[in-house]
């Protein structure tokens, strides 16, 4: 069992005593607007689909998603988020080696060790302005060799780092022998698909996209993101695939969410706002800097009087949630980060950190 994510309302409900309705989860980088208008009455309203099992292969999904990108149905796999495939591609693909570059989710490196697969680390990169984009992804090219595997999360977990799409693709396209794994679990946060992903520029034999709707939508306990890739890769990948992976609900939402796209348009447009605001609202605390990056959550390097650890806890007695990044490999230092929510949930966060600098 891994331990050690964003999002674990639960067991600080336990501890407090309290309602996990109460908590502030400022740790999970999902989506601070309400669900998507009509989600709710679209599940309530086939919620005795449950009685059938789901879509072995959610079709209705992978059609969706061909219609959005003008591609196959047989270029998608659908699974219980984006965790399944990180977990299964080192196991199916088997690669002679997997190319990590730090700091990252660290779910790459377990998925990789479960496999038992040999993992070399590259960078770290540790903020978004070290290093040049062609930099790190020559280093990441040069250390691949044939049959090698190399994960890259784009928009970056923790740093926020986001690589041009057209630069990544023409490295892609020209290590031809090399399997890129590209999480663009964050990419809808920054702009529409033509803007923000691989998939609008299409997708060679040797690479495979990981989408998530847990985030831009707000779901994550629903499970469910998919994977873009050739057909003949997907086939590979199907032969070896859970049936039954993804429930009923998360089926009939995917179908809904994913036909249309005003909604991500509003999670952008509050994030751009909300964030800038936040940042001012923090500017007055001396122990908080805020590290350059793209994305809706924001990495900061905590200052003395405090650790990460104390910032935590200390928030923790307030039913607030951060996220401790302590357990980033090749993130040296005290560093913690923060993910938008709405306005009263920010300004309440924003209270609570400012009566800590007293101390």
């Amino acid at each position: 069992m891994l331990h050690g994510h964003g999002g674990d309302v639960y067991s600080l409900a336990k501890e407090i005593g309290g309602s996990p309705d109460s908590i502030l989860d400022f740790s999970s980088n999902v989506s601070p607007l309400p669900l998507p208008k009509g989600l709710d009455e679209v599940l309530i309203s086939r919620l005795s689909e449950i009685r059938c099992l789901p879509e072995v292969d959610s079709r209705g999904v992978r059609e969706t998603l061909a219609q959005r990108y003008g591609m196959s149905p047989d270029q998608f796999l659908v699974g219980s988020g984006t965790t399944e495939w990180i977990f299964s591609l080192p196991r199916i693909l088997s690669p002679g080696k997997v190319i990590i570059p730090l700091p990252t989710y660290a779910d790459y490196a377990d998925a990789a060790r479960l496999a038992s697969c040999e993992i070399e680390t590259a960078g770290p990169w540790p903020e978004a302005g070290s290093g040049t984009d062609q930099d790190i992804l020559g280093t990441l090219s040069g250390s691949a060799s044939s049959g090698s595997l190399v994960f890259w999360c784009n928009p970056n977990n923790p740093t926020g780092r986001f690589i041009s799409p057209d630069l990544l693709y023409r490295v892609i396209k020209e290590s031809h022998e090399t399997t890129w794994v590209i999480d663009e679990s964050y990419a809808p946060f920054l702009g529409p698909d033509h803007e923000s992903s691989l998939i609008a520029r299409g997708v060679p034999s040797n690479l495979v996209l990981l989408r998530s709707c847990s985030k831009i939508y707000g779901i994550p306990g629903l499970r469910l993101g998919y994977l873009a890739g050739s057909v003949a890769l997907v086939a590979e990948l199907a032969d070896q695939a859970r049936p039954w992976s993804v429930n009923r609900l998360a089926q009939i939402a995917g179908e809904y969410l994913l036909a249309g796209q005003d909604y991500e348009q509003e999670v952008r447009d509050y994030c751009m706002r909300e964030k800038q605001r936040l940042l001012m609202e923090l500017e007055c605390c001396s122990f908080l800097e805020p590290l350059k990056g793209s994305t809706h959550f924001i990495l900061f390097r905590v200052h003395k009087p405090w650790t990460a650890a104390e910032l935590t806890r200390s928030l923790r007695k307030k039913s607030i949630i951060i996220r401790d990044c302590g357990n980033f490999v090749g993130l040296d230092g005290e560093y913690i980060r923060i993910s938008l929510r709405d306005k009263a949930g920010n300004d309440r966060l924003v209270e609570a950190i400012k009566t800590l600098e007293t101390r």
